[in-house]
């Protein structure tokens, strides 16, 4: 592979990443329309209904209420099916099918996070290897850009996740350890075979990624 490729397929892989990730990252999380905080409104006023009462029957304040009917904001999936109730409806009648289509819209895109977050540590774990190792020194830009492209969905993810999520000191230390074993247990361990202090190497990042998502990523990125 040539230099001239080595640079072309490195902007290509990075462009791409960024693009699919960011449109995850940025897709709308509500997925709904005009139609709910209107037909709250609409069912509120037939029933001859105060929002301070429908506030106070479903838990929230006046101005909870308020932001529902102007679409300012969505009633959460328990206060839904409270002012479902409330307003003598049903949820299906209430939200007309927004509601299902805001929570599939969540599930992809938790989806999208959670396969971006594994994608990035296994590119930024593969293409580090394939540099590092020293077996394929022709091609070093391929794996670094490799490398590089995991990082950028390793970045994304993360921005994700601060949005979401306060880092606990265990998650904090399991990840330095990740780290540590992608970029310097491999070198070492006193082992003369290459491939073997890899392997090592590999099966211990692997265990801190599991550890991760058993204990952290699925509960931030819900996909049930």
């Amino acid at each position: 592979m040539s230099s001239e490729q080595d640079v072309f397929f490195f902007g290509c892989l990075i462009v791409a990443c960024m693009l699919l990730m960011f449109r995850v990252y940025y897709s709308s999380e509500r997925g709904v329309d005009m139609a709910l905080h209107e037909n709250i409104k609409t069912r509120r006023t037939a029933l001859k209904l105060s929002q301070e009462y429908v506030a106070e029957r479903v838990g929230v304040s006046r101005q909870a209420v308020a932001k529902w009917e102007t679409g300012k904001s969505v009633p959460a999936s328990a206060h839904l099916a409270r002012l479902a109730e409330v307003l003598e409806t049903s949820v299906a009648a209430l939200a007309g099918g927004e509601h299902e289509e805001r929570a599939r819209s969540v599930i992809c895109r938790n989806a999208g996070m959670l396969v971006g977050r594994f994608g990035g540590y296994v590119l930024l774990n593969a293409g580090w290897d394939g540099y590092a190792s020293g077996l394929y020194t022709d091609l070093p830009a391929y794996w670094l850009s490799i490398a590089a492209a995991g990082l950028v969905l390793l970045l994304i993810t993360s921005l994700d996740m601060r949005k979401r999520h306060d880092m606990r000191k265990p998650q904090f230390a399991v990840g330095a350890l990740l780290l540590f074993s992608i970029f310097f247990l491999p070198s070492l361990l006193p082992l003369p075979s290459v491939g073997l202090r890899q392997l090592l190497s590999d099966l211990a990042a692997a265990a801190c990624v599991v550890f991760l998502d058993l204990q952290y990523w699925r509960h931030i990125w819900k996909v049930k």
